[in-house]
C-alpha cells in the first residue's frame, strides 16, 4: 500500500483526480455565486473595482440571472475541459466582479481565494507545455499556500509575539461568537457552550498558547506544501485539523478559505476514490490467489 501511495497517488496526476477536483470546486463556487445573486442586490459600500466605476448594473435582477447563466455555462466548459485558457480566465474575471459585488454589500466572506485559483489555472493553461497536468494543480497549491503564509505574516505584523502570548484572551471572542447564536435564535445551548469553551481556555492557558503557536507556525511554513504533492497532502491534513480545532473552540469556520484548501490540497473525492479502488484491487488479487475467479 505504501508503494501504491508513492507511485500512484503522490507521483502521478491522473485525469480522474483533475476532474474530481474541478467538480468539487465548481459545486462550491456555483453555490456561492447563487447566494450572491439572491442576497446582494444593492451596493451601499462600494469596494474594489466598484470604487473605480459604477457596478450597479451587476445588482439588477435581469443582469444577475444573465451572469448566473454565464457562470453555469463556464462551469460546464470547465468540467468538460473545453477552451480552458479562456474558460478559466473568464471564470477568474467573473469571480472578480461577483465577489466585488458581495463585498460592496458590506459582506467579507474572503472569497478571493476562488478568484486567484482560477487565475492560477489559467496561467498554467497559457503556459501549457509537457508539465500542464502538474502545473494546473500545483499552481493552485501555490495560491492556497501563499494565502496561509500571508495570513500568518499579517498576524505577526499586527500583533507580534502577543498573538501567541495573549492567546488566553480569546476566551472573550469565544463567548461572543457563541452568543451570536443565542441572540439570533434564542437557543440557550449556544450560550452555555460558549461559556464552557471560554472557561476551558481560561483554565488551560499554556495549552491554548501552544495551540495558537502551532497554528501560526503552520501558516508561516505553508510554503512547504508547494515542494511536492506529498507535502501538499500532509499540510492539507494539518490545516484541516487546525480549522476543526478553531471551529470546535471558537465556533469560527471561514468556509471560503476552508473549502478550497481541502479541495486543492486533499481533494477528498479523489482520495476516497483512490482508497476504494486500491482496496478493491488488493482484495481481488488476494481472492484470485486463493482460487476465486472473477468475470471482469
Amino acid at each position: 500500500m505504501s508503494s501504491a501511495l508513492s507511485n500512484k497517488y503522490f507521483n502521478r496526476y491522473p485525469r480522474v483526480e483533475w476532474l474530481l477536483m474541478k467538480l468539487s470546486l465548481v459545486y462550491i463556487w456555483l453555490d456561492i455565486v447563487r447566494h450572491i445573486f439572491i442576497n446582494d442586490t444593492f451596493l451601499p459600500y462600494p469596494a474594489g473595482l466598484c470604487t473605480f466605476f459604477d457596478c450597479s448594473f451587476l445588482a439588477t435582477p435581469k443582469t444577475a440571472w444573465w451572469f448566473y447563466s454565464v457562470a453555469y455555462f463556464l462551469s460546464i466548459l470547465y468540467l468538460f475541459e473545453r477552451w480552458m485558457k479562456f474558460t478559466t480566465l473568464c471564470m477568474f474575471l467573473l469571480s472578480l466582479m461577483l465577489f466585488t459585488l458581495e463585498e460592496s454589500n458590506g459582506i467579507l466572506n474572503r472569497c478571493a481565494l476562488y478568484t486567484m485559483i482560477f487565475l492560477a489555472q489559467s496561467i498554467a493553461y497559457f503556459k501549457a507545455g509537457p508539465n500542464l497536468k502538474k502545473n494546473r494543480l500545483q499552481f493552485a497549491v501555490q495560491i492556497v499556500a501563499a494565502g496561509y503564509f500571508l495570513a500568518g505574516t499579517s498576524k505577526l505584523i499586527a500583533s507580534g509575539p502577543g498573538w501567541i502570548t495573549d492567546a488566553p484572551y480569546a476566551a472573550v471572542q469565544i463567548a461572543k461568537n457563541y452568543a451570536y447564536g443565542y441572540f439570533n435564535y434564542g437557543n440557550i445551548a449556544d450560550m452555555q457552550m460558549g461559556l464552557k469553551q471560554a472557561n476551558f481556555v481560561i483554565a488551560n492557558k499554556p495549552f491554548i498558547i501552544f495551540l495558537f503557536g502551532m497554528s501560526l507556525v503552520l501558516e508561516l511554513t505553508a510554503w512547504v506544501a508547494v515542494m511536492s504533492k506529498r507535502n501538499a497532502f500532509i499540510y492539507g491534513c494539518l490545516l484541516f485539523g487546525m480549522h476543526m480545532g478553531i471551529y470546535y473552540f471558537m465556533d469560527i469556520l471561514i468556509v471560503a478559505i476552508y473549502y478550497p484548501m481541502v479541495i486543492i490540497l486533499i481533494n477528498p473525492l479523489y482520495t476516497g476514490y483512490f482508497v476504494v479502488t486500491e482496496a478493491f484491487y488488493w482484495l481481488k488479487n488476494k481472492l484470485e490467489n486463493r482460487g476465486f475467479v472473477f468475470g471482469f
